[in-house]
């Protein structure tokens, strides 16, 4: 391609010729042909060497706000580079903390070799693209230059932030009896001390409280705290809706977080857990439990990207009959566009699922990306868009749905905390 320069240059010869021409002038002649001579000679010292790329990560999974270092290695395979300009590509959310991904050298013709080192931070939950490598070399006199890639590219997943949270009161209302597994503050099948309670008939001979019965005459049997799972269903909104706000403040990323500090918890507690996110397609991750499930869904909450608008009743109808019924499901969605929510909910509350549903507020995050823009909001309309909002969340309420209203400014924990029944 050509420079700035060598356009200068081109036109001064044309011009020289033009005016030697009308002039005879054998002067203008003569430097028209050594501006052109100039350009030819620039033409072929513009030469490309073949080139090798080798990229290295510290790490190829990681949370938010989270860095990961790259060594990238570039080998001269034949050929001379002269001025070559070297620049590994990064998406625009990524920044560099330290060391440079971008440089000028110049290779040995053979076997020649530089290694770029530079520290990345991931402030943003996605699936990262690093690479491909743009080279640009240039002809000694900064003419010409030509453009080329190294098809080397990486793959860095950052999964979202995982809140720490002491204790959610969420449990499935006929949890599944595995001994061993957890305990859910009930009476039932177990080995800790749970209460004391009257005998019954049929009560087991050996439950008897033998002390209690000597201080009070009367029968007492021992309750231990019963031993069982929970299946819980996570239902992730990630329609193109909720991509509304900025890239760092919107309805997407904040129920992404929500989303992941919920399953942490809950597998912690070794309940089993599912999770399903609709956009433009239905994403399922099948109940399970342990790390490796944390993984999946963490997964799956990373690379869930704003787009589509798939209806939640469409999802209802699709999910519901895996979901063991009692259970509690909760939905993250910022209740935006979508005719079929209340029709769905009702039909989860029918059932008998005990549904929560935890909304990250899509208005207030528009508002704040016009404000940072400067663009003026208009009062009048965003207080009709709150109004008919309260009013939708009114009609879920009741239902006898729990409805946790988000505003950006109120902490994870303290929404998960507002979200949490007994």
């Amino acid at each position: 391609m050509w420079t700035k320069k060598a356009v200068l240059v081109v036109s001064l010869a044309v011009l020289s010729i033009l005016l030697g021409l009308s002039l005879r002038n054998p002067l203008l002649l003569a430097l028209s042909a050594a501006l052109l001579s100039y350009l030819t000679i620039s033409v072929f010292a513009n030469t490309t060497a073949r080139l090798a790329a080798e990229r290295k990560l510290s790490h190829e999974k990681i949370f938010e706000d989270g860095t990961a270092k790259a060594e990238l290695l570039i080998v001269n395979r034949g050929g001379k580079t002269g001025f070559l300009e070297v620049r590994d590509k990064l998406p625009r959310q990524v920044q560099i903390t330290e060391g440079t991904n971008y440089t000028y050298l110049n290779l040995n013709p053979k076997g020649g070799a530089t290694r770029l080192r530079y520290t990345m931070k991931f402030p943003l939950k996605g699936l990262y693209q690093i690479g491909p490598i743009t080279l640009r070399t240039q002809d000694p006199y900064n003419l010409f230059y030509r453009e080329s890639e190294v098809p080397e590219v990486s793959e860095i997943t950052v999964f979202p932030q995982v809140r720490d949270v002491k204790e959610l009161y969420i449990k499935s209302k006929q949890p599944k009896i595995y001994p061993g597994e957890m305990k859910v503050k009930m009476p039932g099948p177990g080995t800790d001390f749970f209460a004391i309670r009257d005998y019954m008939p049929g009560d087991p001979f050996r439950d008897i409280n033998w002390k209690a019965y000597a201080s009070t005459g009367k029968l007492l049997v021992n309750e231990r705290e019963r031993l069982s799972v929970s299946d819980i269903t996570i239902v992730f909104d990630s329609r193109e809706v909720s991509g509304i706000g900025m890239d760092s403040d919107n309805a997407n990323l904040y129920g992404a977080r929500a989303a992941a500090t919920l399953a942490n918890f809950f597998l912690k507690r070794r309940d089993s857990v599912q999770l399903v996110v609709y956009s433009d397609k239905v994403r399922t991750v099948k109940k399970g439990s342990g790390q490796k499930q944390l993984f999946e869904i963490l997964t799956a909450l990373a690379t869930a990207e704003p787009k589509g608008d798939l209806p939640l009743g469409g999802i209802a109808e699709v999910v519901l009959p895996y979901m063991p019924r009692h259970s509690p499901v909760i939905i993250i969605s910022n209740l935006e566009e979508d005719d079929t929510l209340s029709k769905a909910v009702s039909t989860m509350k029918v059932l008998e699922f005990d549904v929560t549903i935890i909304s990250p507020n899509s208005i207030e995050f528009e508002i704040m990306a016009k404000q940072k823009k400067g663009i003026k909001v208009d009062p009048v309309a965003y207080s009709i868009l709150r109004l008919e909002r309260d009013i939708l969340i009114q009609e879920l309420m009741g239902y006898g749905v729990r409805v946790v209203d988000w505003k950006p400014a109120v902490p994870l924990t303290q929404v998960l905390l507002e979200a949490r029944t007994y």
